[in-house]
């Protein structure tokens, strides 16, 4: 497999919720399972469609609201995969943070 990151991923697991702005769906149960500067990973129950805006909530007080300084974050839906293996997620999917984002929030 290629890798295609531009960034390190770090582990992560924390419960999260999905809202598809341009659907007007959610918010849908997920989990981060991987994040770095540039997105996260995530798995859910539900495909979402490359380059979907969506809008991801975490709870207070977990690691990535910490690390971002707020408990959401934006982003676009880069790839969505059905996952082999998976632990509750039907599907994995990339989303990519916009690039102000990552360059304030990412220290």
């Amino acid at each position: 497999m290629n890798e295609q990151r531009s960034a390190p991923r770090k582990a992560s697991l924390e419960p999260c919720s999905i809202e598809m702005y341009a659907a007007g769906k959610g918010p849908f149960p997920s989990r981060v399972i991987n994040y770095s500067a540039g997105g996260l990973m995530v798995e859910l129950d539900h495909p979402l469609a490359k380059g979907e805006p969506v809008k991801i909530r975490f709870r207070p007080g977990t690691e990535n609201a910490q690390r971002l300084g707020e408990t959401y974050c934006v982003g676009m839906v880069r790839w969505c995969a059905p996952q082999e293996g998976r632990y509750s997620g039907l599907y994995g999917v990339g989303v990519q943070m916009p690039q102000s984002v990552r360059a304030t929030k990412a220290a």
